[in-house]
């Protein structure tokens, strides 16, 4: 598997982006650490004459940057030298892709996760095709309501992981979407309308090794949340009423959620030492409810310091102080909060 979870944004060259707005594009990206390219070379809207004198200025680009670039390639036509990792669409055998890895040893070869099945890989396996260079990566689905299902993706994900193979697969950007049909780039239906920020953290969640936006209009605050994008920890937002020095503790911390899951609240293992130097200061008495981060003060004794997420609506408790909250939208998060898992907080203020 990876070592940390990769990111990417998608070009299109010969569609309706100039060569120097996909240039600018990439250094943007590249120079907030998103590491990946990936390129489409079948797209029937492309412009043919412009995808020719774009997509070379483009791979140099990227090469000058250190990024990988994933081609999305079907048979028959040409692999260009600048490609880094060769995304084989429909079309290719097992005997072909060990053909492709034996002619292109230093490119990782990148099967489609969305439509291989077991037998399949286990095919590519008696062809003799080394799984260490190999990743996978789902498709995206321009038309609405195709997406795949989030068990889907889940099953498949297992499928490759199973095997030793990475899984990539892409969000929707809200602010340019490629056309036809401008309706959003992803893999996950449910995410076709999702910020970049909420999407990208599913799927991280859902364990998959690298998120690219499929769209090729993303804007700054779209590349800069999956920027931000960790494989390891779930970014949570905690909205809070005022500013106090005690949210500077609790966003520099990383927390694990217990084992021993419980039905009303999501308990952490390791935040209890966190406060026991810290003054935990008085809070308004609040009734809680799902969503709410609480943490326990000096009045409950030894639980003092213990941080909660509630999964219900809680009787008010002068022991245990109301911090803030997860907005509504980012609640279904929590779900993938399962035991063992890290996560950290950014705080914000409401109305901000």
């Amino acid at each position: 598997m990876m070592t940390d979870l990769a990111k990417g944004i998608s070009l299109y060259p010969g569609l309706e982006h100039s060569l120097e707005e996909n240039l600018e594009q990439l250094r943007t990206a590249a120079e907030m650490g998103i590491s990946r390219l990936f390129l489409s070379f079948h797209i029937p809207e492309t412009d043919p004459a412009a995808f020719g004198e774009t997509v070379q200025p483009l791979l140099r680009a990227a090469r000058e940057w250190d990024m990988e670039t994933v081609g999305d390639l079907v048979p028959g036509n040409p692999v260009p030298e600048e490609l880094t990792a060769l995304r084989l669409d429909d079309g290719f055998t097992g005997a072909d892709m060990a053909e492709l890895q034996q002619k292109y040893p230093g490119r990782k070869l990148v099967l489609n996760a969305s439509a291989m099945n077991g037998e399949q890989l286990r095919e590519l396996a008696r062809e003799g095709v080394d799984f260490s260079r190999v990743e996978a990566l789902h498709n995206f689905y321009p038309h609405p309501h195709t997406g795949l299902s989030e068990s889907y993706l889940l099953q498949q994900n297992t499928l490759f992981h199973e095997a030793g193979i990475p899984v990539g697969a892409f969000v929707a950007s809200q602010a340019g979407r490629r056309g036809p049909l401008e309706e959003g780039l992803p893999t996950l239906e449910q995410d076709r309308h999702r910020e970049v920020s909420l999407a990208a953290r599913q799927l991280a969640a859902l364990g998959t090794d690298a998120v690219y936006i499929g769209d090729d209009g993303p804007d700054r605050q779209e590349l800069e949340a999956l920027a931000r994008l960790s494989g390891d920890v779930l970014e949570l937002t905690l909205q809070v009423w005022e500013p106090r020095p005690l949210y500077k503790i609790l966003a520099g911390h990383v927390y694990e959620t217990r084992p021993d899951e419980a039905e009303e609240v999501i308990r952490t293992v390791n935040s209890r030492a966190l406060w026991k130097e810290a003054e935990i200061p008085e809070f308004p008495f609040r009734r809680c409810h799902a969503g709410d981060v609480t943490l326990d003060n000096p009045r409950y004794g030894r639980y003092a310091g213990e941080l909660e997420i509630c999964l219900t609506e809680l009787p008010a408790d002068r022991r245990v102080d109301v911090l803030g909250r997860i907005p509504e939208e980012e609640r279904f998060l929590l779900k993938y909060l399962k035991g063992g898992r890290k996560f950290r907080f950014r705080v914000v203020e409401m109305g901000h």
